[in-house]
């Protein structure tokens, strides 16, 4: 059974292999670029810093300098999820403060302000796309680390994909796709043609998490989700339950 990936390339890979492992084909189909940037981090005025995805860490790091990097390890830590904790603890070798039991801003914002204390500044690397629960809730300061671009291909290889999931649908066989982000879901729907997108409702669709599937449903689906732990790990007993 085929599986479509729609991670940036690199992430994709990561979870094609996952994949592989467990007996599926895998299509990577990137909807979208990661491009980091350059940006000035003053950590001096910050007493936390809580990051949203694998990427803001990468962001985040690749913009400090030895010292800086040392006064990282003196600050309390939000990481969103578990892929996210264990980059930073990858990177900085430190372990987080705060991990919420379910993987999404909104609760990452209610295990954060349960700690906060008055007077403490809060640092959110992140890119221009985010969304601004931690921004309002915490009176956080965004710092943009890297960006989402689309790429230019998208047109190209959905036509390409939509001949390979009308071949495998002539010998009874579904394609599953997969959703990591809104962004990845919505460059990839914008560009579908309404006869793919009714083809498409045929086939199974697996987000990562709420939020994702909020955004892929906007476009008439009912996807499928983990019931908790909302990571590409997760999903991977999603997927293989279709395998029938």
């Amino acid at each position: 059974m085929k599986v479509v990936i729609t991670r940036p390339a690199e992430k994709g890979k990561d979870f094609s292999n996952l994949l592989e492992k467990n007996g599926f084909e895998t299509v990577i189909l990137p909807t979208l670029e990661l491009v980091f940037k350059k940006a000035q981090i003053n950590l001096e005025n910050y007493s936390w810093i809580v990051f949203t995805s694998p990427r803001g860490v990468e962001g985040f790091f690749r913009n400090l300098k030895l010292e800086d990097a040392k006064k990282v390890l003196t600050k309390k830590i939000g990481a969103i999820g578990t892929e996210t904790a264990k980059e930073f603890e990858r990177t900085f070798g430190k372990a987080v403060d705060v991990i919420p039991k379910q993987y999404t801003a909104e609760n990452l914002l209610e295990a954060i302000q349960k700690q906060v204390k008055n007077g403490e500044k809060v640092l959110v690397p992140t890119t221009p796309s985010t969304r601004d629960v931690l921004k309002e809730g915490l009176n956080a300061d965004l710092v943009f680390v890297y960006s989402s671009e689309e790429p230019t291909d998208i047109p190209e290889k959905l036509k390409e994909l939509e001949k390979q999931v009308i071949s495998e649908n002539s010998q009874d066989k579904k394609l599953i796709l997969t959703f990591t982000s809104g962004l990845t879901a919505k460059n990839f729907f914008k560009h579908c043609s309404p006869e793919f997108l009714e083809i498409l409702k045929k086939q199974y669709i697996v987000s990562i998490g709420p939020i994702t599937k909020k955004n892929v449903d906007s476009f008439g689906f009912d996807s499928l989700m983990p019931e908790k732990n909302y990571t590409v790990e997760a999903m991977v007993p999603v997927i293989k339950a279709l395998n029938i």
